[in-house]
């Protein structure tokens, strides 16, 4: 039996690992993963040697260790980065300290000779090895690494919203299925102070339940999806809660185990408590029992079904904390699924124009991808000012998709649009007007903020209107001079033009007015015209390095070939430092910055980031219009992208751009080949 399981582990652990090195989606925190699997096989594979060659049981042991403490410092590691959007300083200094303390875990073993570690087991039980003090403390250790690993973990889990925690649930559960086997070995270690090599097994199974778990995710729900971490959940941790129960409950276990003379028979208790825990928590998280265990709790022991005061706050706090239009009908969506136990949801809202209702947002509502007509049932004012409709049993008009209910956004008398809620996680809940009641409230909330965001954004568009209305002023100050010239010579050639001295007033005239139009047009447009660049022959490779002194200390890499071409050499560093400030800044100053420069077919100058990305239909609409810009207001004008495209296709180049959301982004500087002088 044992070495079907360590056969299995090592087989299952193995293609696990190749798995998640060869998909699609690898990331460098994948690579502690790695480590962690690969460090928990070798330590199990080295207690095997262990139980088989009594003569060398302590240096099998000793290396075993070694693996363990390895596997617990990346893991650790590993939770602290997993699945989280990381930010600047997101990383506390204890957390850094303590992951610091775990590098230890895996050095002692190999510098301290197993004497230090371990005295001699008895004859009658060479798998029984009892512990030095430094021993002790070693797994003491271990155990704090692990219950590290478990704190982190959870906190990912219990941060995420219930569609990302769906995409990453088995994944995090079958790795704290792994940690909780170790955690229920080494507490039996500290226990009586020795180590018992034969309850590897329950490593083992749940080292196999880990791995099938972690596998299914990864085959079945993608990849991670990052999450924000939010820190007051950390200390509402379920761990550990469980874990101090868990330590209790041991003890008593403990002494109850010292009753069975067949060490099998402790072997199979502690794995059933392994699966039995892990089945609970499985439970525990699943969004179903959630809500069928929260409105059987309201039912038989509150009077309301839902506390008002912190369901309001809740959804108030989600609307404050959003930056722009797009994220806070997100967090709209969000609040109703959460407040509700919906799966789905999509926002509607009235177009101006045209009367119908345009899909603004939907939440894994895919079919929520069609304008309403005006005559559609659906966008007809309700009877009563903010009265939800039950769809559960109204099959859907053509084209609207499927839905439960729909929530009217009414401002004052405007029927302003509407949510629709479907797939609720409890099919057999009953909604009634308590919850139509939560519905209208939180409409009326949502509706107010859509409207004073949506002010907001048409208040910052006649700011900039009216910053452009100034130019104009000063741009029609001198073209009312210009004219008032150009008319007195019209004026005056009327009666003169037959002089000679007359005509060459009227030239120099002209000529100045045509020069002070220039002027004006290239100060408009702030970019010279093709006229008016000053052509050299340039190194491109030398350009992009001077160039990139002028951005800020961040990961920048200048490499390629020297190039010739003709450009203007102060316009063309104009382009490339603000390609390179752009990609620092979507690299968030911390993640390399690529620049190539080459010739394929004609000269070139690559910029990769490794930034957010961006899709199709942001570059198609947005990425070159002037004042459109993602920056934080104040950041930016929007212009950069704009003048540089003109620059370049002044000199008869191009700019181009490939990116993809979460993939970072390439700018490429396309040049006609040098001229000869």
């Amino acid at each position: 039996m044992h070495t079907i399981l360590v056969a299995a582990s090592l087989t299952l652990g193995l293609a696990l690992c190749i798995m998640i090195l060869f998909r699609s989606q690898f990331v460098p925190s994948d690579g502690l993963l790695l480590i962690g699997l690969l460090g928990l096989s070798a330590a199990e594979l080295l207690n095997t040697q262990a139980l088989a060659s009594s003569a060398d049981v302590l240096a099998f042991e000793r290396w075993s260790l070694a693996a363990h403490g390895l596997a617990f410092w990346a893991l650790a590691g590993f939770s602290l980065v997993y699945a989280r959007i990381l930010q600047p300083h997101s990383l506390s200094r204890l957390q850094l300290l303590l992951l610091t303390a775990c590098a230890a875990l895996p050095i002692l073993p190999l510098v301290l000779p197993a004497p230090s570690l371990f005295f001699a087991p008895a004859l009658h039980a060479p798998w029984v090895i009892p512990l030095t003090r430094l021993g002790f403390y070693h797994q003491l250790g271990l155990l704090l690494a692990v219950l590290f690993s478990l704190y982190n973990l959870e906190g990912t889990l219990t941060s995420a919203t219930h569609v990302k925690r769906w995409r990453i649930k088995f994944f995090v559960l079958g790795l704290m299925a792994m940690l909780a086997s170790q955690l229920l070995v080494i507490s039996e270690v500290l226990l009586y102070r020795e180590l018992d090599l034969t309850l590897s097994p329950t490593r083992q199974i749940g080292f196999l339940l880990g791995v099938l778990l972690m596998g299914y995710s990864l085959a079945t729900r993608g990849g991670e999806e990052k999450i924000v971490f939010s820190r007051r959940l950390a200390y509402k941790s379920l761990v550990l809660f469980a874990v101090g129960v868990y330590l209790v409950s041991i003890g008593l276990l403990g002494q109850a185990m010292r009753q069975f003379d067949d060490l099998n028979k402790s072997t199979v208790i502690m794995s059933l408590s392994l699966l039995g825990g892990v089945g609970v928590l499985t439970l525990f998280l699943s969004e179903t029992v959630r809500r069928k265990v929260k409105t059987d709790m309201c039912k038989y022991f509150y009077k309301d079904k839902y506390d008002y005061r912190l369901q309001w706050l809740d959804f108030i706090r989600r609307l404050v904390d959003v930056g722009d239009l797009k994220d806070l009908y997100q967090a709209v969506l969000l609040g109703f699924c959460e407040n509700l136990g919906m799966g789905q949801a999509a926002l509607y809202l009235r177009d101006a124009r045209t009367g119908s209702f345009e899909p603004i947002h939907q939440w894994e509502m895919g079919a929520a991808n069609t304008p309403l007509p005006p005559d559609h049932p659906w966008c007809q004012p309700p009877s009563f000012a903010g009265e939800v409709s039950d769809l559960r049993h109204v099959p859907p008009p053509p084209p609207a998709p499927a839905a439960s209910f729909l929530v009217p956004l009414m401002h004052g008398a405007l029927f302003e649009g509407f949510i629709l809620l479907d797939h609720p996680f409890n099919s057999r809940e009953a909604y009634d007007d308590e919850d139509f009641e939560l519905m209208e409230a939180l409409a009326h909330q949502a509706t107010s903020a859509i409207l004073l965001m949506r002010l907001a954004d048409e208040l910052s568009a006649a700011r900039e209107m009216e910053a452009m209305g100034k130019v104009s002023a000063f741009v029609l100050h001198d073209l009312k001079n210009l004219v008032h010239t150009l008319s007195l010579i019209v004026e005056n050639a009327k009666n003169y033009i037959q002089m000679p001295e007359f005509q060459q007033d009227m030239l120099e005239a002209l000529d100045n007015s045509m020069s002070k139009m220039m002027a004006l047009i290239h100060r408009l447009r702030g970019v010279p015209s093709s006229e008016a660049l000053r052509y050299e022959d340039t190194d491109l490779l030398e350009l992009a390095r001077e160039s990139s002194k002028s951005v800020p200390d961040g990961v920048l890499s200048v490499r390629g070939d020297s190039v010739p071409a003709t450009v203007d050499r102060a316009e063309m560093s104009k382009v490339l430092v603000n390609l390179f400030r752009n990609a620092m800044e979507a690299s968030q100053g911390n993640r390399p910055v690529e620049v190539e420069v080459g010739r394929e077919g004609q000269p070139y100058v690559k910029v990769s980031d490794s930034g957010c990305g961006m899709d199709e239909e942001f570059i198609r609409k947005r990425l070159f219009v002037p004042f459109a810009t993602t920056k934080d207001k104040g950041h930016g004008m929007g212009i950069g992208l704009y003048q540089s495209k003109q620059i370049v296709e002044a000199h008869g180049g191009r700019l181009m751009v490939e990116s993809q959301p979460g993939r970072g982004s390439t700018f490429t500087v396309l040049l006609p080949d040098a001229q000869p002088s």
